[in-house]
């Protein structure tokens, strides 16, 4: 796992994990998008803790108590392949929206690990989840056309996601 800081400005605490397996196409392209963000909001991301992440499960240490946990995920809902969704897992409906919405590659999905963060008392403050459609779930490298498409515009809403929490400051996120 790498880290570009572990500690952001002002007292806020930004998490952002890609989920996925580069190895199995588009399932890839949570550590992508998590990547690319990072590198296009610059030194605004980078005291944030970017984190590429296998399972959900392993969230669990990363993210506990943070201000804003974005989790970057390839999805399958059945939407059009590269199609970008913003779930808030802290409001209301939002938990139940993506807990049990289907099966998942990972086994827990990301609502799960939440529930079972605030069980353990570290959860995030806020959760977002930013899911890309995917299209190509086989073994290989590299993604497909659409969700490459997507990934550029997932990476441009987690930009402006961490920076709304980082220009609010500690405690308003």
């Amino acid at each position: 796992m790498s880290a570009t800081g572990t500690q952001p400005r002002r007292g806020v605490r930004v998490v952002l994990a890609g989920i996925g397996n580069e190895m199995r196409h588009d399932d890839g392209a949570g550590p992508v998008v998590a990547s690319r963000a990072a590198q296009m909001a610059g030194p605004q991301l980078r005291d944030a803790l970017v984190v590429p992440v296998t399972a959900p499960l392993d969230l669990l240490g990363h993210w506990d108590d943070s201000d804003l946990a974005i989790v970057v995920d390839a999805v399958r809902s059945g939407a059009q392949p590269g199609t970008v969704t913003l779930t808030w897992l802290d409001e209301p409906g939002g938990v139940l929206q993506v807990a049990h919405g289907g099966p998942s590659t990972h086994g827990l999905g990301v609502a799960d690990v939440y529930l079972l963060a605030h069980e353990l008392g570290q959860a995030p403050r806020r959760v977002a989840v930013v899911g890309v459609e995917g299209l190509d779930f086989s073994f290989g490298q590299g993604l497909s056309a659409p969700v490459d498409a997507g990934v550029a515009r997932a990476a441009g809403l987690v930009v402006d996601l961490a920076r709304q929490v980082l220009d609010e400051g500690p405690g308003r996120a």
